[in-house]
């Protein structure tokens, strides 16, 4: 029969192991936590007109949401879109990469690619963002109202004043008095009939508009574009019954083809 002094020597080697397993384990050092990538916005789509600029540029973001640091690198296999930068690195704080689109040469389509990100020891690589171009047909030809079409263009200055249009005339009058509007007239007599009007200045911002015009058409607007057939764009606007355009810019008027 064993008595209580023999089983205690019978436990003491087995509380000496566990304690050195005990010391041994206290003694390692945890290990460190792995970085975990997060970008966003999950989907990204491009839209542009074929033979019309590129797109504007988008922002992907991209940053580490667990420990350590994440050391990324981003790449994708499309010859059309251009990422910078291409790596980083984060412990927690946002990277923002531009993504920019090159559309020349590209067809009328539909054109998807995946960007993927790269990072040694992150719990989730590759991570995978899908982004989008879409190349849609040109825009239709702009229609051109005549500058004596006084009806049409009362209509819309009455009913669509917000609406950009083009209008196409021959300049036959021009006046300008000293601190006073340039007037670009379509018809003689001018009243009730289409008009360009630019001002000295902007009367908000007192930013110098006829200025622009003298440099950019040179004596000055009403001696260059006198009996010539010109363009204009702009929105409608009524005064005393007349239609008429305000000119803010010089690229606002050309002359026709």
């Amino acid at each position: 029969m064993i008595n209580k002094h023999s089983w205690h020597l019978l436990l003491l080697p087995g509380l000496a192991l566990l304690l050195t397993s005990l010391v041994v384990a206290c003694g390692q050092p945890r290990p460190s936590p792995s970085p975990t990538i997060t970008a966003g916005p999950a989907d990204i789509s491009f839209s542009a007109q074929q033979g019309e600029s590129n797109p504007g540029n988008q922002t992907l973001s991209v940053w580490n949401s667990d420990g350590g640091t994440l050391n990324w690198s981003v790449n994708d296999n499309a010859d059309w879109l251009i990422m910078s930068p291409s790596s980083g690195s984060s412990t927690g704080e946002i990277d923002n990469i531009t993504l920019s689109v090159d559309i020349s040469g590209l067809s009328i389509d539909s054109y998807d690619t995946v960007v993927t990100f790269s990072a040694p020891n992150a719990t989730n690589a590759p991570r995978a963002i899908s982004v989008n171009l879409t190349i849609n047909p040109p825009a239709k030809e702009e229609k051109v109202i005549d500058a004596l079409a006084t009806d049409k263009l009362l209509d819309i200055g009455y009913s669509h004043p917000e609406k950009v249009v083009t209008v196409e005339g021959v300049v036959v009058g021009t006046y300008y008095a000293k601190g006073q509007p340039t007037f670009l007239d379509f018809h003689d007599p001018h009243q009730g009939y289409f008009k360009c009007i630019i001002w000295q200045e902007d009367r908000q911002t007192g930013e110098l508009i006829r200025d622009k015009f003298i440099e950019a058409f040179p004596p000055n607007p009403e001696t260059y574009f006198l009996d010539k057939r010109v363009r204009v764009k702009g929105k409608i606007e009524i005064y005393k019954g007349d239609p008429e355009i305000v000119l803010h810019d010089p690229s606002q008027i050309w002359i026709a083809e």
